[in-house]
């Protein structure tokens, strides 16, 4: 067993591990009074300790040396042609200064300029620069850490050309960008708080694999995140708030995941795709923001998924200008001033077991075709669903419950098909039509409407009802205002308060189960031998020559 004795371990105690390192002193009192002179005598590998106090001074390094602050010093630019401090060697350390006062204002400069490889920067306070607080150009492999960065005339940090480097845990404010990215690839920008910059906090222009991860993005004047003709990024948990524009801008940009982010009071959007394609948008909570929750503009194969979209002050998630080939799925939409969800000139769209409750309207579709609206809960909305000028659109198996207007809400609606749905408790009409052609609605079950279970207007024609439950109308069950060729056939009209059917003229029925239908006697069981008279305006009848005695039958179920 080793038994350290008693003065030598006093003197470990006592010894100063700096001592081996160059030691700079303005005072005079150590190896050198200028940072400068201390790297010129350095060699690779060499450690330079640079005391407390001030140092107007430029430096270049161009050996891979530490230099080191003790007490933060403050090293001011001094020279107004070149960066504060100007790195050309690789592996690099600058640990521990202030750093103030470049004066060169071209987009290239900076107080630390980065020129070469796998440098570290930790530590600082870098501020007061004419243009960016630190710019890593054409190299790779950095870290920069633990730095305060703040009242930087453009970037607080550049990359441009700068490849696989981290930047985390820096406080990054008041500058004009917060981070700028371009033309760069494998960023890692963790965990940094980014505020008050009068731009952008993070811009990433034409480049790719970035992952932007655990940041505090708030405040800034214009976006918290913009994507700009950029692909294969990563954008992941990032708290963003009341930034003016948009929590995240993507633009022309392709395959980019947008994941578990806290997006909320931002000016505009709380995200928005603009021309892009094949971007995931998943599991984000994205609140009051002053227009949409999600933006889509032009775009195709989004793909907008388990996400909260709540409160937001116009629209939860919003589709148009041609966006295509989308899926919007497993969604919460909730509380927002107009519509849960809107699709404005946008075709081919999917939009599939959202939960879509308490907005001014659920969904709206307008001016397209071939979408489809399969098994969502869509309740305590004023329209569950209204549909304007589309064609070819698919509306199956959602729940459509507690509307204050119309359940369904059609209006030019054509070659269209509801389909098995459950439309329950609507104020007005549980599905309303109007100049709507040869649409199908089918194997509905419409509970409780407060006017009619389903009534048609204004010109429709060639419009089929068919097999559709229909019960518990405040008004009535089926009223065909106005329209000709409409055929309602197989439904079962139970216990509408005023009639089960009415018909002004110029339609057929046929094979419908009337509850109010006197059936004496019938063929087979289940076929009344005495039609059914569907009464109209000023005396039309309409009969039913083959109406059914068992509602179970009529419907087929």
């Amino acid at each position: 067993m080793i038994r350290w004795q008693t003065p030598i371990i006093l003197i470990l105690i006592l010894v100063d591990f700096g001592a081996g390192a160059l030691q700079v002193d303005g005072s005079g009192t150590k190896d050198f009074s200028k940072i400068q002179d201390a790297i010129d005598a350095s060699e690779a590998g060499d450690e330079i300790v640079v005391k407390n106090g001030t140092y107007a001074e430029s430096l270049v390094v161009d050996w891979p040396i530490t230099l080191r602050g003790e007490g933060m010093p403050l090293v001011e630019g001094c020279n107004a042609t070149s960066p504060v401090i100007t790195i050309n060697a690789s592996g690099v350390v600058l640990d521990g200064f202030i750093i103030a006062g470049c004066t060169n204002d071209s987009c290239d400069s900076a107080s630390v300029s980065v020129l070469s490889d796998g440098c570290k920067i930790l530590n600082n306070t870098i501020y007061g620069s004419m243009s960016h607080g630190i710019s890593l150009l054409n190299s790779s492999g950095h870290l920069i850490s633990k730095n305060r960065i703040h009242d930087n005339f453009r970037a607080g940090i550049q990359l441009a050309g700068a490849n696989s480097s981290q930047i985390s845990d820096n406080e990054i404010r008041g500058n004009g960008y917060g981070i700028y990215i371009e033309a760069s690839e494998g960023a890692v920008i963790a965990y940094n708080d980014i505020s008050a910059n009068g731009a952008d906090g993070i811009a990433i222009v034409a480049s790719s694999g970035q992952q932007i991860t655990g940041n505090e993005i708030h405040n800034n004047s214009e976006n918290g995140v913009y994507h700009l003709d950029s692909k294969n990024n990563i954008i992941v948990a990032n708290t963003i708030q009341d930034c003016r524009n948009s929590g995240i801008d993507v633009v022309r940009s392709f395959s980019t995941l947008i994941v578990f982010n806290t997006i909320e009071r931002c000016g505009e959007m709380g995200i928005n795709l603009d021309e892009t394609d094949n971007i995931v948008v998943n599991r984000n909570f994205l609140s009051a923001n002053d227009i949409n929750g999600v933006s889509i503009l032009g775009s195709d194969h989004s793909t907008i998924s388990n996400n909260v979209v709540e409160k937001n002050r116009d629209n939860g998630i919003s589709l148009r200008r041609d966006s295509r080939n989308s899926m919007i799925a497993n969604n919460t939409i909730s509380e927002n001033k107009r519509y849960g969800l809107i699709l404005d000139e946008s075709n081919l769209n999917s939009v599939q077991e959202n939960q879509i409750h308490h907005n001014t309207n659920g969904i709206v579709m307008r001016y397209s075709a071939g979408n489809s609206v399969v098994e969502n809960v869509v309740r305590d909305n004023g329209f569950g669903l209204s549909l304007e000028m589309v064609d070819n659109v698919v509306v199956s198996k959602n729940e459509i419950a507690n509307s204050s207007r119309d359940g369904i809400s059609l209006n030019r609606c054509d070659h269209s098909k509801i389909w098995a749905n459950r439309i329950l408790d609507s104020a007005a009409d549980g599905i309303h039509i109007i100049r709507s052609t040869a649409t199908i609605v089918s194997d509905n079950d419409i509970l409780r409407s407060g006017e009619y279970g389903v009534q048609i207007l204004d010109q429709s024609t060639q419009n089929l009802l068919l097999a559709n439950l229909i019960q518990d109308s405040a008004l009535g069950g089926i009223y065909l205002f106005e329209g000709e060729f409409n055929l309602a056939s197989f439904n079962a009209l139970i216990d509408n308060k005023k009639f089960n059917g009415w018909d002004n003229g110029g339609n057929l029925w046929d094979g419908n189960y009337y509850s109010d239908h006197q059936c004496e006697e019938t063929f087979w069981q289940v076929l009344c031998t005495e039609p059914f008279e569907v009464r109209g305006q000023r005396g039309a009848v309409t009969l039913d020559r083959r109406a059914f005695s068992d509602p179970n039958v009529a419907l087929g179920r």
